[in-house]
C-alpha cells in the first residue's frame, strides 16, 4: 500500500511524493521524538554566527553568542533606488495614493508579551527635517497604527525614556535610531525571540543615515524626493509585532512590502490583509 505526502516551503507546495507504509510509520515516530520548538514550528534554517559588527548583518536569522535559548532575525527594508537621490528643493507632495490590499502577510512566529512594551528613541540621531521632538510624534502615530482592537488587547506601547544609543546589540533596550547599516538599506530591524516559544525579548530598529528623510505632520502628505520617517517606521513595527516582508508584487500595497520609495505615505494606514494577519497573531 503506498501513501502519498506533500512537501511545502511556507505555504508554497514544492512536490508530492509516494511512500509505503513503514516509510509512513518511521515519519511518525521520527515527528513524535522532535522536540516541539518556535524553530521547528517556523521552519527557521539552522542559524548562522552574527558578524562582530551588526550593522553589516544581511537578512537572516543567527545564533546569540552565550544564549542557546534566543536567536536573533535581522529583517533588511530595501529601497527601491540603488543610491540615496540628489535633492535641490524642497516641495510637499499631497493627496498621495494610499490603495487597500487584502492579501494577508506572512509571519514571522514570534509575538510581543502581554503587558506594557517600552520602547526608546534616540532623538539626537533625527535628521535635521524631522527633528528630535518630532520623531517621539512620529513614532506614537506609528505604534498607534499596531495598535488594532487584537494588539492592543494585549500589548501596550509605552515611550520610555530617550537614548543616545544608535546601534543594535542586545542590551535590554528596544530602541529606534538612525545610524550606521548595510548596503542600500532604507532601515534594519533586529529581533531577539525566544525559540521554545516565539516571544521576543528584545527588538531594535536603526534608520540608514545616508538617505534623505523627512516628515510631514499633514495626512497623506510628503516631501518630494524624500523618504518618509513614519511610513519606513510603520513598515518596521509590523516586525515588532510579528510580520514578515513580502516582495511580491500583489503585497505592493501592503504596509509589509518590502521595499520602500521616496515620497510614499501608503504604509502610514494598515492595509486590511496588514490587520487581518496581525490580529490573527494577538
Amino acid at each position: 500500500m503506498k501513501y502519498r505526502y506533500d512537501i511545502y516551503s511556507g505555504t508554497t507546495k514544492i512536490k508530492t511524493k509516494a511512500i509505503g507504509a513503514l516509510s509512513v510509520l518511521i515519519l511518525g515516530i521520527t515527528s513524535l521524538a522532535l522536540p516541539l520548538t518556535f524553530s521547528n514550528v517556523a521552519g527557521a534554517a539552522k542559524p548562522s554566527v552574527p558578524p562582530s559588527d551588526l550593522a553589516t548583518a544581511a537578512n537572516g536569522t543567527y545564533s546569540v553568542p552565550g544564549n542557546a535559548k534566543l536567536k536573533m532575525r535581522v529583517f533588511v527594508h530595501g529601497s527601491n533606488k540603488n543610491k540615496p537621490l540628489a535633492i535641490t528643493s524642497l516641495s510637499l507632495s499631497c493627496n498621495l495614493s494610499d490603495p487597500d490590499s487584502t492579501v494577508p502577510d506572512g509571519v514571522t512566529g514570534w509575538y510581543l508579551p502581554t503587558g506594557n512594551w517600552t520602547y526608546r528613541l534616540n532623538t539626537g540621531s533625527a535628521p535635521s527635517l524631522i527633528g528630535g521632538a518630532n520623531l517621539a510624534t512620529l513614532a506614537s502615530n506609528s505604534f498607534n497604527t499596531w495598535s488594532t482592537p487584537d494588539v492592543s488587547s494585549k500589548v501596550n506601547f509605552v515611550k520610555g525614556l530617550n537614548t543616545s544609543t544608535n546601534r543594535a546589540r542586545y542590551d535590554g533596550q528596544n530602541i529606534i535610531s538612525w545610524g550606521r547599516t548595510s548596503g542600500s538599506a532604507l532601515a534594519v530591524t533586529y529581533t531577539w525571540y525566544y525559540t521554545a516559544t516565539g516571544q521576543v525579548a528584545e527588538t531594535d530598529t536603526i534608520f540608514n543615515n545616508k538617505f534623505a528623510w523627512a516628515w510631514s505632520s499633514q495626512s497623506n502628505c510628503a516631501y518630494q524626493g524624500y523618504y518618509d520617517a513614519q511610513n519606513i517606521l510603520t513598515h518596521e513595527l509590523g516586525h515588532w509585532v510579528g510580520l514578515n516582508d513580502n516582495y511580491a508584487t500583489s503585497y505592493a500595497n501592503n504596509t509589509m512590502f518590502g521595499y520602500g520609495s521616496p515620497t510614499e505615505v501608503k504604509k502610514n494606514s494598515l492595509a486590511t490583509g496588514d490587520t487581518s494577519t496581525v490580529n490573527s497573531i494577538y
